[in-house]
């Protein structure tokens, strides 16, 4: 099946892959054995390690996105959002391990709890000019090491920082 999207842990040993066959797969890249398999109701279009390999974010194109608990395979929490399609276009979690920030093309930047998977917090990018609609796509999200800033990366040709003030 075709191969959406792919995600590297940091020492090169674990992959993370995500492709058209509803599923996405945690592989030992030495072995070249999966050691944990996600299923989807839908092609898997996102996914996203966690640098201290304590867990996977995957999302399909439909309705899922989930964080997963590495060591034992098990879903944490399913993100909660009311859209009836959302798409994820980047994904990122915080030093820490207990917030997720997506970004997405409708120039949506989302703040996530990882235990509950709600809604924190969100932004919007700035669009491109004399854009119709006003729409830019979310390219890439990461954490300030202060944990209290956030900077993104759009198509708009603008990186922006952001505050994060959720209680």
């Amino acid at each position: 099946e075709k191969i959406n999207a792919v995600d590297l842990s940091p020492n090169g040993f674990y992959a993370l892959t995500g492709s058209n066959d509803y599923v996405a797969y945690l592989w030992d890249t030495r072995t070249a054995q999966v050691i944990h398999r996600f299923n989807h109701p839908s092609r898997v279009t996102q996914v996203q390690l966690d640098p201290q390999g304590r867990f996977a974010f995957t999302a399909d194109s439909q309705q899922q996105a989930r964080v997963w608990d590495l060591q034992s395979g098990e879903m944490i929490s399913n993100l909660q959002f009311t859209s009836r399609q959302q798409i994820f276009s980047a994904a990122r979690f915080n030093t820490a391990g207990t917030l997720l920030l997506t970004g997405s093309p409708t120039r949506k930047i989302a703040l996530w709890d990882i235990k509950t998977g709600k809604e924190l917090q969100s932004w919007h990018v700035t669009p491109r000019k004399e854009s119709r609609p006003q729409s830019a796509v979310v390219y890439d999200v990461a954490f300030h090491p202060d944990d209290k800033t956030i900077v993104s990366e759009s198509s708009s040709g603008l990186a922006e920082t952001w505050q994060i003030e959720y209680k």
